[in-house]
């Protein structure tokens, strides 16, 4: 069954100001809609056309230099790289730990080349928690990319990273 969506006459009639409705990041405003109805389903088709999720990245236990995170449980990411098949775009990441005092750098590779190209760096200095968002996007991982994630220096105690991307513009 399809999205039941009509239209209301009150709703074609209600001006609509795009400019007070800044987009992700505080950027312009994605919508052109000048009426609030055609806002309604501009807003509904860039929602589609914009997929987002979420994936988890850790490891149970002490990650030293070189140790790859894992995706899924007991395989890491060097092994099981996740694919992307089109061009997406990392909007924050969330990275944990069980101690305050782990100091680290994690690396996110695309491994598909022969030599992994390294896309984003994240510094874990002394701290449990660290969110990190970008305006737009953090970082971009490219069309047909193999996604693993490396600790590059330093150690870290049960490192749980999260991120959310975007497949859309």
């Amino acid at each position: 069954m399809g999205i039941i969506f009509g239209r209301t006459q009150s709703a074609v009639q209600t001006p609509f100001q795009p400019l007070r409705n800044p987009g992700y990041g505080g950027g312009a405003s994605p919508l052109v809609s000048t009426e609030t109805q055609s806002a309604i389903e501009e807003s509904l088709a860039r929602a589609i056309a914009n997929d987002r999720y979420s994936l988890l990245f850790s490891y149970n236990g002490n990650a030293n230099v070189g140790r790859y995170l894992e995706v899924f449980h007991g395989i890491d990411s060097s092994v099981a790289p996740i694919l992307f098949p089109i061009a997406t775009n990392v909007l924050f990441l969330v990275s944990a730990t069980t101690a305050a005092s782990e100091t680290c750098t994690f690396g996110w590779y695309n491994i598909a080349p022969v030599t992994p190209v390294l896309l984003y760096t994240t510094t874990f200095t002394a701290q449990k928690r660290l969110t990190e968002t970008g305006a737009p996007t953090l970082f971009s991982i490219p069309a047909g990319a193999l996604l693993a994630m490396k600790v590059d220096s330093g150690a870290i105690n049960r490192p749980h990273v999260y991120f959310s991307a975007s497949t859309g513009g």
